[in-house]
């Protein structure tokens, strides 16, 4: 007497019928997809035989976890599909449309082979983990897509970084590829501005600085480099360079400079030699926004620091050599008096203390650098000196 079969057995032979026809099946599964999903359809870049391929290696992953059921599902083929699709451009919509679409005809088939009560009873018994194998496929293919897309987005953002450290370092092969690299950036018209962003600590020197500037109509592009965030603006018109450093000084977490309006990519690496020598006229560990020639006196001590640091020197003498914060009280002194457009009055009140103590310490200067502040060439030094020790050029 035949020994009935168990419903696994018989449904595990069904399974092995499918696997054995599933070149016929992809051909079938294939032709559903083109015709339900249009993605598919109208994309010129994914080749028929590919898309064959790529059903194929599905399918038997699919039919084998059901047959193998309770076993690890093998999702290679499925994160290949997924980074397939994302490749061609295809939507992520049409990549889960097209898995449904399998595991409809993947459970049709089953319906269509369970002929007796035990199979249609593993069938249903079985429902359940069959969506969830096709469920995990669909959900690994869509993480592998977003995967690839995120590589790809870096690529690109990459590909752009390289392109504009090119033209702002000047290193293009010629005038005709800067304006290439200008070309598919995205900068067809000018006039253009270069933003120069010191990055000392590691964090964001313009927090959210495309979007900010955006919002006032200028197209940018950023670049990070070591110690510094470079960008290339597009302006509406020469007017909107005010309405530029506005928005920038209200975000700047750092030194930034900004260069001088120019109308062509041959101008771009002399753009970003002023924006950077425009971030050194700001004292050291400040933050805020010099625009390129708005100080004579601060770009001349940031163009030629060791010039600036020995004029410091020269012209201080024995003030640099006192105690700290004697030296900065006279520093600090006659900075104030010179903001105040020479006025001892003005001075002490922006110093909280009497006129005859800024006029005792401006006297105190004038013994140590034998420099009075009311001799136009020596308050002409002292004023140079001072900038350089407020930017650092000489250590205090």
């Amino acid at each position: 007497m035949t020994t009935p079969r168990s419903p696994d057995a018989c449904m595990n032979q069904l399974l092995g019928r499918l696997l054995d026809s599933v070149d016929a099946l992809t051909e079938e599964l294939t032709a559903e997809i083109l015709s339900g999903e249009h993605s598919y359809a109208e994309s010129t870049l994914l080749r028929p035989e590919r898309l064959r391929s790529t059903v194929h290696d599905n399918l038997c992953t699919l039919l084998t976890a059901v047959r193998d059921g309770g076993g690890a599902t093998n999702l290679d083929a499925p994160r290949a599909a997924g980074r397939l699709k994302a490749e061609q451009g295809i939507p992520v919509a049409a990549l889960l449309h097209a898995f449904r679409l399998a595991g409809r005809f993947v459970w049709d088939r089953l319906l269509a082979m369970a002929l007796d009560e035990d199979s249609t009873t593993w069938l249903l018994h079985r429902a359940s983990d069959i969506w969830g194998i096709i469920d995990e496929c669909s959900s690994a293919a869509a993480q592998a897509y977003r995967t690839a897309l995120d590589e790809q987005a870096r690529r690109y953002a990459a590909s752009r970084s390289v392109m504009l450290t090119t033209l702002l370092d000047g290193t293009a092969e010629n005038s005709a590829g800067a304006r290439e690299i200008m070309r598919v950036l995205g900068f067809d018209r000018g006039p253009f501005l270069v933003v120069y962003a010191e990055v000392s600590d590691g964090s964001d020197p313009l927090p959210a600085v495309a979007e900010q500037l955006r919002a006032i109509d200028v197209v940018s592009e950023w670049a990070h480099r070591t110690g510094s965030l470079l960008g290339l603006l597009a302006l509406v018109n020469a007017n909107s360079a005010d309405a530029v450093v506005g928005r920038v000084e209200e975000i700047a977490c750092s030194r930034v400079g900004v260069s001088q309006p120019f109308t062509s990519a041959a101008g771009a690496p002399l753009a970003r030699r002023e924006a950077q020598l425009a971030s050194l006229c700001l004292p050291l560990e400040t933050s805020g926004v010099h625009v390129y020639g708005s100080s004579p006196v601060a770009l001349l001590t940031a163009a030629s620091p060791d010039v600036a640091a020995e004029v410091a020197r020269t012209v201080f003498g024995p003030l640099l050599t006192l105690p700290a914060a004697e030296r900065d009280v006279l520093l600090d002194t006659l900075e104030a008096w010179f903001a105040t457009g020479g006025s001892t009055t003005r001075a002490a009140e922006h110093l909280f203390c009497h006129r005859n103590t800024v006029l005792y310490r401006l006297n105190r200067i004038t013994e140590l650098t034998e420099r009075r502040t009311s001799s136009a060439d020596s308050s002409a030094e002292l004023y140079v000196a001072l900038q350089a020790a407020r930017l650092g050029t000489v250590a205090l």
